[in-house]
């Protein structure tokens, strides 16, 4: 134990010594994930320093820092050089999606609107049944899209502008299969995406998924503050960013075209 009494000392996070267990940076990893979780450690509560906590704890140094690596990796706390480590934003936030039935209630996992469009998909279909090709669509040969059907994607793609090739391009199930396909693709473990203060919650379970850490940034009636988002990547690394400019799920702000060029 060290010589110097930590009995009167403040530090913003003394976690229980006789609740450890080997191997010790696990256990510790394990305290701290808990006490973020429950809400005894407030977002951005800046968290001893390692060298600081060993002492208090009586380990090595080097076991504090596997013990903040995993907390890192997993999106609770982050580090700032210089400044040291703090708990992160979104990391006490757990956003599920519910199933269960009360009275009170009102059902919105569903919308029904889109059955109205039964009658027209049923005729796709059948017209799909009718070509050529159909076998085709049964097996996993082409993964990411048939290309055929891709080069009517990029033909579509360029008259917005957007030029890209097969090579690049995916067809995908779904807006949610995208963003899983995209952050896997594009991120690691332990990165940073800043996001609307307020954004899609499927993302955020998504980003729970692949241990990527959100970090959210301010904003007005026309978006994501370019001053706000700027501020944040001078204090740290960020690899990306999520935008909604059409109509952000759940505030329906809608970016200006101004304010695209802004954060451009």
């Amino acid at each position: 134990m060290p010589v110097n009494s930590f009995d009167h000392y403040p530090m913003s996070w003394k976690p229980d010594k006789k609740a450890l267990k080997r191997p010790f940076y696990q256990s510790l990893a394990s305290l701290l994930e808990k006490d973020i979780i429950n809400g005894f450690l407030a977002p951005r509560t800046k968290l001893p320093p390692q060298r600081e906590l060993a002492d208090f704890l009586d380990l090595n140094f080097t076991t504090i820092t596997r013990a903040y690596k995993i907390c890192e990796v997993k999106g609770l706390i982050y580090a700032i050089t210089g400044s040291g480590t703090f708990v992160s934003p979104n990391a006490a936030r757990s956003i599920t999606i519910s199933t269960d039935k009360t009275a009170n209630l009102i059902e919105l996992g569903f919308a029904a609107s889109f059955e109205q469009t039964n009658t027209l998909v049923k005729d796709s279909i059948q017209k799909v049944v009718d070509k050529r090709y159909l076998e085709q669509l049964l097996n996993y040969n082409d993964p990411t899209g048939i290309p055929h059907q891709k080069t009517a994607a990029l033909n579509w793609m360029e008259s917005f502008g957007i030029h890209t090739d097969q090579e690049h391009l995916a067809i995908v199930s779904g807006a949610q299969n995208a963003l899983a396909i995209a952050m896997a693709a594009l991120f690691e473990p332990g990165n940073r995406i800043a996001t609307d203060l307020y954004t899609y919650s499927n993302f955020i379970e998504l980003a729970k998924t692949f241990h990527i850490q959100l970090v959210p940034i301010l904003g007005d009636q026309y978006g994501m503050l370019p001053d706000e988002l700027e501020k944040q990547c001078c204090q740290i690394n960020i690899h990306g960013i999520f935008l909604m400019p059409s109509c952000n799920n759940p505030t329906t702000v809608m970016i200006s075209d101004f304010r695209k060029q802004e954060l451009a």
